[in-house]
């Protein structure tokens, strides 16, 4: 019909908007990227998604491992964004929380979490504080500091904080990729692994 094609195009931003339309452009890429079997994202697929001529996109984004790189730390600031939201006091139970939040939000979108640890991810080869998902570690390493009651600083911290991402990134992949195995139920293996490292961290 004539007017199901004026419905499908996406209205132009305002002059100054420019900003929102890279929302609009990772949000888009995000939407195709959720199914886990889902194909190679293009540019032009995420400019069709979003209603926009391809070279609306290549304004902002250069190349697809450009976007991919932005969509994933879309990703990492809305995991942050969840586990901010938690309203623990104890900061013991805001890190079993907190990783709780990481295996779900995972487990619910396995196509994304997927994306986040792909190997074909384009990284820096400069410092670790450009590494997707830098933000979300220190986030980590600053709870578990609290959560054994000692400084950020403290070498037990960051090395905790790393078993803690291991046992955690262990979990949510092993279940992505083995659903049907008899897994045992997710809050009580997770307050298992983590309670265990931070209690041998204050151990030590």
């Amino acid at each position: 019909m004539p007017g199901s094609q004026l419905t499908s195009t996406r209205r132009r931003n305002p002059r100054g908007q420019g900003e929102r339309l890279r929302d609009d452009i990772i949000a888009a890429a995000s939407r195709l990227l959720a199914d886990p079997a889902a194909p190679p994202l293009t540019l032009r697929a995420v400019a069709r998604e979003v209603g926009v001529a391809a070279t609306s996109v290549y304004l902002h984004f250069d190349s697809i491992e450009a976007l991919t790189l932005a969509t994933v730390n879309h990703l990492f600031g809305e995991l942050m964004r969840q586990q901010d939201g938690l309203t623990e006091i104890d900061p013991r139970e805001r890190v079993l929380a907190g990783a709780m939040v990481y295996c779900e939000f995972g487990l619910a979108a396995p196509g994304h979490y997927q994306l986040m640890f792909a190997s074909q991810l384009p990284l820096p080869d400069h410092t670790p504080e450009e590494f997707p998902g830098w933000k979300s570690f220190q986030q980590l390493i600053e709870r578990v500091a609290a959560g054994i009651g000692t400084d950020t600083d403290d070498p037990r911290v960051f090395f905790t904080s790393q078993l803690i991402w291991q046992q955690l990134h262990g979990i949510v992949s092993l279940r992505i990729s083995r659903p049907r195995f008899p897994w045992h139920p997710l809050e009580p293996a997770v307050r298992t692994a983590v309670g265990g490292l931070l209690d041998e961290a204050q151990r030590s």
